[in-house]
């Protein structure tokens, strides 16, 4: 199993805030997290294989412009609570500080109903381990509580009683701004939003190779669609309810075809109750 894991590690690469044309292998079972600088691109008609969504119709999308030692880098984000925000592990990995926008459609406009607010306290699951990307998932916490409106609301969580739910063969949205196409060297100005097909474990690990665990949940990519670079810890919801985190997918293109992976929230309800202020049902 080993040798199949460092086959499938060394073909991915994390799907988070990246510049490719700065990627290196380090290993051959080692993987980089590749990173997307803060430069904007052009609208044009999708995410990957998708569309410019509706303005404010995805209140509980967030926007992250997260600093480093080594600059500012984007990712994505839902409002949890008043106070707190589900992203990626790998987003928040060495941030020390973060810009959390509410209400945007087009981030880097002061829109009317928009909220920015800064974050310095970021919770990441002890587990996570960047080789293999099991655990990606963490909280931000607030520095003030976010007043809601019609723009700024919060994601429906799953209730214990979904934690066996795998939602494979169901219809599922992923929103965010990251790159449109394989081509693209920035995120995008505008949220965009695509109907993807959630798949079984089973179907996702002939693609990967064995690397998926019980803490993943994918959608197919079939047609070209899904998440890219830039739309890392952002919303997978089936109807009003988030099921999934953006984490990762194939590093040879977003538009191949190939499984969007997510971290699976039904498998994370204990940790996120335990690492922000909401109570799970």
């Amino acid at each position: 199993m080993r040798s199949i894991l460092v086959v499938a590690v060394a073909l991915i690469l994390a799907q988070a805030n990246g510049d490719l044309s700065q990627l290196k292998r380090r290993e051959l079972d080692a993987l980089v997290l590749t990173r997307l600088p803060i430069t904007l691109q052009q609208a044009n008609e999708r995410i990957v294989g998708g569309s410019e969504a509706e303005r404010n119709s995805i209140p509980y999308q967030v926007a992250l412009l997260l600093t480093r030692s080594d600059g500012t880098f984007f990712c994505g984000g839902s409002l949890i609570s008043r106070k707190f925000v589900l992203t990626a592990a790998h987003c928040v990995e060495d941030v020390t500080s973060a810009q959390v926008i509410l209400g945007a459609h087009r981030f880097n406009e002061n829109e009317e109903g928009q909220v920015r607010l800064q974050a310095t306290k970021f919770h990441i699951h002890s587990g996570w381990n960047s080789l293999i990307l099991i655990n990606d998932i963490a909280t931000i916490e607030l520095d003030e509580e976010v007043e809601l409106t019609d723009k700024i609301q919060l994601v429906k969580l799953p209730s214990r009683s979904d934690a066996s739910n795998t939602f494979a063969n169901e219809a599922g949205r992923v929103s965010g701004w990251g790159k449109d196409s394989d081509q693209a060297s920035a995120v995008s100005p505008v949220l965009r939003e695509v109907d993807v097909n959630i798949i079984t474990k089973l179907f996702c690990n002939i693609r990967y190779l064995g690397v998926i665990q019980d803490s993943h949940v994918c959608s197919s990519g079939i047609g070209g669609i899904g998440s890219c670079s830039g739309d890392s810890g952002g919303p997978l919801v089936v109807g009003d309810t988030q099921v999934g985190v953006v984490s990762f997918g194939l590093g040879l293109g977003c538009e191949i075809g190939w499984p969007s992976v997510y971290s699976r929230v039904t498998y994370f309800l204990d940790w996120i109750a335990a690492n922000s202020d909401v109570v799970i049902a």
